[in-house]
């Protein structure tokens, strides 16, 4: 399963990552608190996903557990080095084939992080 966090296609392998118990262990977790977590993540440090993929995978699998059509969440700070509060979140839902595309075009290093605002997040152009 593909999942797009911020400008980073993630290659997520659910069966590994699925546990027996996780059912019952996330049930409880709302997605306001899976987002408060990847705020908190991405306000200690804004390339947390680059440095630090198995724990980006393992946000993008909440997320997933949480809502399973969304397969693409930007977590934006707003202020460098600021609360939580501070990152702005945003979930998305790609069509399967376009995200499988675009990691294609990541694994030839021909996707970065304007190409991918500009086709999925629109940032930039606002």
């Amino acid at each position: 399963m593909f999942f797009l966090l911020n400008d980073l296609i993630l290659d997520i392998d659910t069966e590994r990552m699925s546990h027996p118990l996780d059912d019952e262990r996330f049930a409880a977790l709302t997605i306001e608190y899976v987002a408060y977590l990847g705020q908190e993540m991405f306000a200690q440090d804004a390339a947390a996903h680059r440095r630090n993929p198995e724990r980006a995978k393992r946000l993008a699998y909440l997320i997933t557990l949480k809502r399973p059509r969304v397969n693409a969440a930007q977590f934006f700070a707003t202020t460098a080095g600021g609360p939580p509060e501070t990152v702005e979140t945003e979930f998305k839902s790609i069509n399967d084939v376009v995200l499988g595309a675009m990691y294609q075009q990541q694994m030839m290093g021909m996707l970065n992080a304007s190409k991918v605002d500009q086709e999925v997040w629109h940032r930039m152009a606002a």
